[in-house]
């Protein structure tokens, strides 16, 4: 899979392609379904082209956001090193003979916490890929990105460029595909975000 990023973005910019489908899937991934995120969509105004549609893209909800918290400390607001969240996405895909390929850019905003040492917080995300009809994933892709606050700055981000490929047979259609992104957490992570959420 192919990725370009372009840090210290601030606020996501905002892009006009045709739209990303989002996916609507509630059962096992719960999924943040973003208001305002731009939609995925082909290139082509054609009848038939119109008929390939782009692959569901979707943030799963337990795993949208990130909180970081220094070593031997413990778990209250001042123990976070920082905090980040995957705000936005928006792409469009490509088809092609032998498939399609899904050109996602993923916007990753970071705030900087009170127990932060240094300027520089590190993140893992992933991007996996799912046949239609099944929610869980076949394929799973993890990438570790980096975010630089500037000096005086509580927040800043990243936008990740991302073209996850889908093998197909030629003029099938993608559009039941789901591609789930989220952060790549710890146990201890996720438990957190579930009991944030229930708060």
């Amino acid at each position: 899979m192919d990725r370009r990023r372009d840090r210290n973005i601030g606020t996501p910019a905002r892009k006009s392609p045709r739209a990303l489908a989002f996916a609507s899937l509630g059962a096992g991934f719960g999924v943040l379904a973003l208001t305002g995120c731009s939609g995925l969509g082909g290139g082509s105004n054609t009848a038939a082209d119109a008929a390939l549609a782009c692959p569901k893209v979707s943030i799963v909800r337990d795993l949208a956001e990130v909180t970081q918290f220094r070593n031997g400390g413990g778990r209250d607001l001042t123990d976070v090193t920082s905090r980040a969240a995957l705000a936005d996405y928006s792409g469009n895909c490509d088809y092609t003979s032998d498939g399609v390929t899904v050109n996602v850019n993923v916007f990753l905003i970071a705030e900087r916490g009170p127990a932060m040492q240094g300027n520089t917080a590190n993140y893992r995300y992933f991007v996996a890929v799912a046949k239609p009809g099944e929610e869980t994933p076949t394929t799973k892709t993890e990438f570790d990105t980096s975010v630089t606050f500037e000096s005086g700055k509580l927040r800043s981000g990243s936008r990740e460029e991302l073209a996850p490929k889908i093998p197909l047979p030629k003029d099938a259609n993608g559009k039941d595909w789901k591609i789930f992104l989220g952060f790549q957490l710890t146990p201890e992570q996720l438990a957190f975000n579930r009991a944030q959420m229930k708060q």
